[in-house]
């Protein structure tokens, strides 16, 4: 019997080498071909390079994008079945994510790419500085999914990182989607190879292909959704609606035990052990955890049909390998939309009250107005620079930030409301005449007046001058702006006066 030689790509040789090597499959080989994305120079090679990697006899099986220019290039000879997916690095994460990273701007790298970044940067024709104006025009940071495989990794990664110029983000993965997709291929093509000389093997190799397939079909579905409750009824609907059981439940390590079972507690607490069974109720309870982190136990019993009980069990080993990496995934995901969340607010807004920022407000100078008319309002803290250097910054910081509490009650939740300099505010309200801004700015007096009644401190006293301007046509927030502001320091300049003349 000849071999089975898996073609993929030369940047993700190094993963499907380790799973190979897993696997312990000595009739099945991994082939690299050259990345033709960035060396077409090298088309000529891709079928030499086929005809050459397999004897009479061999099998080969071609993965890769649906775009790859390898597609073009297989001999019409040879024996060849190609697998194609939407990315070259579908093997890496479910395309959801996937989708996501390359959205946020992240550039994907694999193993054998990192390991040679040195020579891949320079087969594009690049030297330090275009390579860090080509990179840096199209992606925001280098992502790199981690099997662990390189221990060089980090330190090529920084490097990397370091030349470019670009940040780096690291999400370790585990390699056995690819395990199961490999052994599918491998079974399947067995099945093919001996024929009817082993009627027992190909009985148990057919089974086991068509667990494994149930089992990527699943890892398909459950790896598209990114929060674990879409995930666990996903799963639930296989046990209940497929294998016929009359219970399930899950139960989350972090939500207390008041009504967990007592074996399920203690399956919990025993670090060694990850399933436990009960053949006489039907009942089986396993542990979903990934590396040293348990995330929560399915309980599953009451089958239809106990007499496949054993397959039922054995199906939901395979399920728990990976929904404990598909849990992990989704936890990494969240992290990474709850930092992007923290960024975005953090650079659209003030730290030291929690208004809008001048970022935001540039921003908003730059879309059109929605609803007319529209009023802007410009405010200046009085005396902050007296506060300041009489008593302190942090008694100034102290009346920043009574003064944005304030300004924060005087207008709705549909209003922006910012702080763009150290003692200056300003405010958008949409659908705003000059009678309602008028309104707004008694709010304001009356809402000082409230604060400075409670504080009798002279030095936390909140004094706001302030002016408005109301665009009914085409003007534009920056002009309107300028004549608020304008109008806001007559409006102190005024007050001035009045104190003097006192």
């Amino acid at each position: 019997m000849g071999k089975l030689n898996f073609f993929i790509c030369e940047n993700f040789q190094q993963e499907f080498h380790r799973v190979v090597e897993e696997l312990g499959f000595d009739d099945v080989a991994v082939k690299p071909y050259p990345c033709l994305c960035e060396n077409k120079g090298k088309k000529s090679e891709v079928p030499h390079l086929l005809r050459d990697s397999m004897n009479s006899g061999d099998k080969g099986v071609v993965l890769c994008s649906s775009y790859c220019e390898v597609l073009q290039l297989l001999p019409d000879e040879m024996d060849l079945e190609v697998q194609t997916t939407n990315y070259c690095f579908n093997h890496l994460a479910s395309e959801p994510f996937i989708d996501y990273i390359l959205q946020r701007g992240g550039y994907i790298i694999g193993a054998n790419w990192l390991q040679h970044w040195e020579e891949h940067i320079a087969t594009g024709g690049f030297d330090q500085e275009t390579a860090r104006r080509f990179y840096q025009e199209f992606c925001k940071e280098i992502v790199f999914f981690d099997a662990g495989i390189d221990p060089e990794a980090e330190t090529n990664l920084k490097a990397l990182s370091g030349y470019l110029e670009l940040p780096y983000v690291v999400i370790p993965f585990e390699l056995e989607a690819m395990q199961l997709m490999i052994k599918t291929a491998v079974l399947q093509w067995r099945l093919m190879e001996n024929g009817s000389h082993y009627t027992q093997e190909i009985s148990e190799a057919r089974a086991q292909c068509a667990e494994y397939a149930a089992i990527l079909d699943v890892i398909g579905k459950i790896a598209s959704y990114n929060n674990t409750r879409e995930t666990i009824e996903r799963i639930k609907e296989i046990f209940i609606l497929v294998l016929g059981a009359q219970k399930f439940k899950y139960w989350e390590k972090d939500h207390g035990y008041e009504t967990v079972p007592d074996d399920v507690i203690s399956l919990f607490d025993q670090v060694d052990e990850d399933e436990l069974y009960v053949a006489e109720n039907n009942r089986f309870s396993i542990k979903i955890s990934y590396k040293d982190h348990v995330y929560g136990v399915i309980d599953v019993s009451d089958f239809l049909f106990p007499q496949y009980f054993e397959k039922y069990l054995n199906f939901a080993l395979e399920i728990a390998k990976v929904c404990g990496l598909v849990l992990s995934n989704i936890e990494q995901y969240e992290k990474i939309i709850r930092s992007e969340r923290d960024m975005q607010h953090i650079s659209y807004h003030d730290s030291l009250t929690g208004l809008f920022n001048r970022s935001h407000v540039m921003d908003m100078f730059a879309k059109p107005i929605q609803e007319l008319p529209v009023a802007v309002f410009m405010f200046d803290i009085d005396k902050l620079k007296y506060t300041n250097d009489t008593f302190g910054h942090a008694e100034g910081d102290v009346l920043i930030r009574n003064a944005a509490a304030i300004l924060s009650r005087s207008f709705r939740e549909s209003d922006t409301v910012a702080r763009i300099g150290g003692d200056e505010f300003m405010a958008i309200v949409p659908g705003c005449d000059t009678d309602m801004a008028e309104g707004i700015q008694q709010r304001i007096n009356e809402e000082i007046r409230i604060h400075n009644q409670n504080h009798g401190d002279a030095h936390r006293q909140v004094g706001i001058s302030s002016g408005f301007a109301i665009g009914e046509n085409e003007e534009s927030l920056e002009s309107m702006m300028h004549r608020a502001d304008t109008l806001m320091y007559e409006n102190k300049r005024a007050k001035r006066s009045q104190t003097s003349i006192a």
